[in-house]
């Protein structure tokens, strides 16, 4: 973790989440502020806000011209999310008044906010902290976690005490993906991330990986329940490490 965590600490850890079996349910990585491409996935699977839910693994804001647009409209629709490094950043930066988390929001695609009136951030990052670090899902009769990245040992059904620690380990730890090796990701079938770019998504053991939209890409959305069927499928098979 490369900044405090203050303003941060008041968001829930987790949040357990359950949703009918026969619901769509739909997990979308990374959004980094582009409503137009947010859009495009959601047509993409004829997203019905009526009827389907969504789930997003953080990081909505920064780089792109849509970061208040998102947020908004997520509050609006009722979408569920996590929260990722690029909301912690803010929130520090506007809440703590932490200069380092300032410093590099702005140098990685924070320099939106200024001109943004203050109470209207204050507002958003309000809105912010009523979301989790993560979420567990029981969905289709299984347990599925979702967080914007994932450490190498993690158990769901029973989180460590240290919330600093679960910032650091839920918000920004890259190992697992640098190292190509997860040791334990107990307590769910499966659990979605985020935060790692990647031109195409890919598994570690029971992780998955979707963060496709950043250099030029475009967000990975997936549908759980074909993923449920897609996981098991490759675990029978032994092809899933």
């Amino acid at each position: 973790m490369r900044i405090n965590a203050n303003a941060i600490l008041q968001a829930p850890t987790h949040r357990e989440l359950q949703i009918d079996n026969d619901k769509r349910v739909f997990v979308i990585g990374d959004l980094d502020a582009d409503f137009m491409k947010f859009q495009s996935a959601l047509k993409s699977v004829n997203f019905d806000v009526k009827n389907d839910q969504l789930i997003s693994l953080g990081d909505v804001i920064d780089r792109g011209n849509d970061s208040l647009k998102l947020l908004n409209i997520f509050a609006e629709l009722g979408i569920h999310m996590v929260l990722g490094n690029h909301e912690h950043m803010m929130l520090e930066s506007l809440l703590a008044n932490d200069q380092q988390a300032r410093d590099l929001w702005v140098k990685n695609g924070g320099d939106w906010h200024i001109h943004v009136k203050p109470e209207t951030l204050k507002l958003s990052c309000e809105k912010l902290l009523t979301n989790p670090l993560s979420i567990l899902l029981s969905y289709q009769n299984e347990k599925i976690g979702l967080s914007h990245t994932l450490p190498q040992q993690w158990h769901w059904q029973h989180m460590i005490v240290d919330k600093h620690q679960c910032v650091a380990d839920l918000l920004w730890d890259r190992k697992t993906v640098k190292q190509k090796q997860l040791f334990t990701n107990e307590g769910v079938l499966f659990s979605v991330h985020g935060h790692n770019a990647t031109a195409n998504p890919f598994w570690i053991a029971n992780s998955y990986h979707i963060d496709t939209n950043y250099r030029g890409g475009y967000p990975t959305i997936v549908e759980l329940s074909t993923l449920i069927k897609e996981f098991k499928h490759k675990r029978v098979s032994s092809t899933w490490y």
